[in-house]
């Protein structure tokens, strides 16, 4: 069955944004983050038996969902 993967995003650590240079300068923006689109999180979809062994395959993963 179908299984939707919920993961924080690697690039902004699930904030959704992410600063354009370095964060001592000065002249440093947060902007929003082009991995995830400003939303924090990444959905996966995949096939698996259960919830269970989805969870051994993503095991840092927020939630899971049926669909």
């Amino acid at each position: 069955m179908k299984i939707e993967i919920h993961v924080n995003c690697i690039e902004c650590d699930g904030y959704g944004f992410v600063a354009d240079r370095h964060p001592n300068d000065p002249s440093c923006q947060m902007v929003c983050c082009s991995e995830c689109d400003g939303i924090g999180s990444k959905d996966y979809v995949d096939d698996y038996d259960s919830i269970v062994d989805a969870k051994e395959d993503w095991p840092d993963a927020v939630s899971f969902t049926y669909i």
